[in-house]
């Protein structure tokens, strides 16, 4: 029997680390969600909230949520402490885990974020200290993490000096080419904030470029969303002539010339009278997610993306 008791202590400790870490992931004010998009029913062409009470609590805000590996883990922006978080729930032995922080966000501001096509680099707005300075900044700088073999993500750069100003930058989106579109409170353009692209160009990003006036208006433009293959772009624009709201999101689609069309309002399958920001649409491109304030603050709503097709102009289908 002596020969036993260490190898029967071992298994005991790790059994009760095992229950620990688990007790600590599912705790019993977490209910029990099972299989992909937390089991629950799916929206079809009318906006939803998502997950109601458990990821979009009435009394607290949420925002910015999107779905990756097919439906096993949701990303999205939630309160820590105090500041805007990057939360991320998996799928575990078919079992959904209580949200956490993920590795790096934890302090800072971290919000408005995206995640690349491939699912391997996380960008996102902080202000977090710049390089060679203490201290929150000031403003927004746009952030990239890229996801370790381990699965985890690395501690994120500043995109430095090309991308990010002495202003705020915000909301950063890429295709499939690497292109960075994101919005910037700089004083030129139409006024206010505007979508800016940056080019991918032989691994390096160029000078930002203004979008043309399809998509930028003498308005706020902001938290911009772009298509893998580039061919439509998703963004929330303020008091336009045609605003349901004060916020509504808007579409632009690639046309034959490589132009943008100018932007629609997405409508009242998404759109309310309140505001709706932080487009983003599942790596699997089955859902578009949106924040709205209808609920008196922000919570998470999903749609089918097939809303994207319908809104297309006949000429482009």
């Amino acid at each position: 029997m002596k020969i036993y008791l260490p190898l029967f202590f071992l298994l005991l400790v790790g059994t009760k680390c095992i229950i620990a870490q688990n007790i600590e992931e599912n705790p019993l004010d977490f209910p029990i969600l099972k299989g992909p998009y937390f089991g629950g029913e799916v929206p079809d062409m009318f906006s939803e909230v998502f997950i109601d009470e458990v990821i979009s609590k009435e009394n607290e805000p949420e925002m910015c949520g999107v779905f990756t590996d097919e439906g096993t883990k949701f990303y999205y922006n939630a309160l820590h402490n105090g500041v805007w978080t990057i939360f991320e729930t998996k799928l575990v032995d078919r079992q959904w885990l209580r949200p956490k922080p993920i590795d790096f966000s934890n302090g800072y501001t971290d919000r408005d974020f995206t995640i690349s096509p491939d699912g391997n680099k996380l960008y996102f707005g902080s202000n977090r200290p710049k390089p060679q300075e203490n201290g929150k900044s000031n403003n927004l700088d746009i952030y990239v993490s890229e996801k370790l073999a381990s699965g985890k993500w690395s501690e994120p750069k500043n995109m430095g000096n090309i991308i990010n100003s002495n202003r705020t930058e915000n909301y950063p989106s890429v295709d499939l080419k690497g292109n960075l579109y994101f919005f910037s409170c700089r004083d030129e353009g139409n006024g206010g904030c505007e979508i800016y692209i940056s080019r991918f160009v032989s691994g390096t990003y160029q000078t930002p470029e203004l979008l043309s006036n399809a998509i930028n208006s003498d308005k706020h433009d902001w938290d911009s969303f772009v298509a893998p293959d580039g061919s439509y772009i998703i963004f929330s624009s303020q008091n336009r002539e045609d605003t349901v709201g004060m916020q509504d999101l808007y579409i632009s689609y690639k046309n034959n010339n490589g132009n943008w069309t100018n932007a629609i309002n997405m409508g009242p399958r998404i759109n309310s009278t309140n505001d709706e920001i932080c487009p983003s649409v599942s790596l699997n491109g089955d859902y578009l997610f949106f924040t709205s304030r209808r609920r008196g603050k922000a919570d998470i709503y999903w749609i089918s993306a097939k809303i994207i097709e319908t809104l297309k102009p006949e000429y482009l289908k």
